[in-house]
């Protein structure tokens, strides 16, 4: 291998081409009597010069992308306008026939109508139609909207969809998921059951097509168990982003929420239920804000967002939407009591069971994690309070793979992304690069932070036309 190497590097010097280049190869092979050698040695070497030119037609190679001077008006802040323009949202829903029935409201948000049905939707957002393709799947209790920013950066590079769970955003939320007929919680919320839909939806829309899944939170705890059953029959990569793992869940503040699921499925027990969950509102906020490291990130504007589904965010037009009837205020400012029973539900289910590796006998419901054996990132919040960091270096010595990347996120709570999705999403398109190549991004990527030269505006042109990048 030291032979094939040192004489790549001496042939390159000279500038020989190929035919050149297999007769080195034929002489090297007679000197040291090892065909196999010699062989590599000329696979290598056209491999290289095939797939690496360093020059173009016209005589631009990297040494001028990389020499250009800077521009003045360019200036050395970030400029995102050289790269591809950002995947414009599009906004859809897909129809999933459930294994079960559920009871959902037939005039949502507020109304009191209901009835059991399964036909149900899953809600998402595209962005990007061209390169690797990629799957974002939220944590709790948000919905896909926490991933825009940073899946909006990456669809320059990457396709993308973004989906609401089951009984989450803007996805339906069944009430007494499979238990029609009965007034008690089930188990349709075990998150294997989530891979049903998640692997019909991908199929409908990308058949055959395998993808990375990128999941955070709670979400990760599914995506863990997707790639557990799937493995690299379906998927490209698998990555993290602050997920709940192992024993480190569950954590205090979910678990209040779902043992409120404790209370019964009757009107007597609607009451209560409204009853107890009456502050839900300061309770979920203050469930945000103790998730991120810098409080500040959040504030009405944003948490709208990801409150709406459990609370009227729209206050001036509340109540006819003439902003003169029904106006609310601290008093009539309504909750979705029924979106809130279906977090309580899915919630109750939660254990460290189910985030443990799977043992036939002593865990059935875990995770088969050395089933995982495609290319893997795991990213955490340096300053994460809620799920304990140092569980990301397990993830190196469980999952099926050597390949592990473990990244730390500077500046980030629990919701790394919202503290942090400049970095969360460089990290990400760096990790799609070197798991599907160079080419097979839709552009080339400089990063979205720090000091830049001024010249990268034209070293983008270069390299687009050095590595086939249209």
């Amino acid at each position: 291998m030291l032979l094939a190497r040192t004489g790549a590097r001496r042939v390159e010097r000279q500038g020989r081409g190929p035919h050149v280049i297999a007769k080195r190869g034929l002489r090297v092979m007679r000197k040291v009597n090892a065909s196999a050698w010699g062989v590599l040695y000329i696979i290598l070497v056209l491999v290289g010069t095939a797939t690496a030119p360093s020059v173009r037609a016209d005589g631009v190679g990297y040494y001028d992308a990389l020499s250009h001077p800077p521009q003045r008006a360019a200036g050395n802040n970030v400029d995102l306008s050289i790269y591809r323009a950002q995947g414009k949202p599009v906004y859809g829903r897909f129809s999933y026939q459930a294994p079960a029935k559920g009871l959902v409201l037939v005039d949502p948000p507020h109304g009191t109508a209901t009835r059991w049905t399964d036909d149900f939707e899953i809600a998402w957002t595209k962005m990007g139609d061209i390169g690797p393709l990629v799957l974002f799947l939220h944590g709790v209790p948000t919905n896909r909207v926490q991933w825009e920013d940073i899946q909006g950066h990456v669809s320059r590079f990457a396709e993308t969809i973004a989906i609401d769970m089951l009984g989450m955003g803007e996805s339906t939320q069944p009430r007494l998921y499979g238990g029609a007929g009965t007034t008690s919680p089930n188990p349709r919320w075990q998150w294997k059951n989530d891979l049903d839909y998640i692997e019909k939806l991908m199929q409908h829309y990308y058949p055959g097509r395998k993808f990375i899944f990128i999941a955070d939170d709670w979400g990760g705890g599914i995506a863990a168990h997707y790639a557990g059953e799937y493995g690299a029959e379906r998927l490209d990569a698998f990555v993290l982003l602050d997920p709940i793992a192992f024993d480190g869940y569950p954590v205090n503040e979910i678990q209040a929420i779902g043992r409120a699921s404790m209370i019964p499925n009757t009107p007597d027990g609607d009451a209560q239920f409204a009853a107890v969950m009456g502050a839900f509102d300061q309770t979920v906020v203050q469930i945000y804000k103790t998730m991120v490291y810098d409080p500040s990130v959040y504030n009405q504007y944003k948490l709208r967002g990801i409150t709406f589904p459990y609370v009227d965010v729209d206050y001036h037009r509340n109540g006819r939407g003439d902003g003169l009837g029904e106006v609310a205020n601290s008093v009539t400012l309504r909750l979705k009591m029924h979106n809130i029973r279906v977090l309580a539900d899915r919630a109750a289910i939660l254990s460290p069971a189910l985030l443990l590796p799977y043992d036939a006998k002593k865990n059935p419901n875990g995770v088969k994690y050395d089933n995982i054996t495609v290319p893997s990132l795991i990213m955490w919040g340096e300053f994460d309070n809620m799920m304990p960091a140092a569980q990301s270096q397990r993830f190196a010595y469980v999952l099926g793979t050597d390949d592990v990347q473990i990244t730390y996120i500077p500046r980030a709570g629990h919701f790394a992304g919202t503290d942090n999705p400049a970095f969360v999403a460089d990290t990400i398109v760096n990790f799609l690069r070197r798991v599907k190549g160079r080419s097979a991004m839709a552009d080339i990527n400089l990063g979205n932070e720090g000091i830049w030269k001024g010249d990268e505006a034209a070293l983008i042109e270069d390299l687009r036309k050095l590595h086939g990048i249209n």
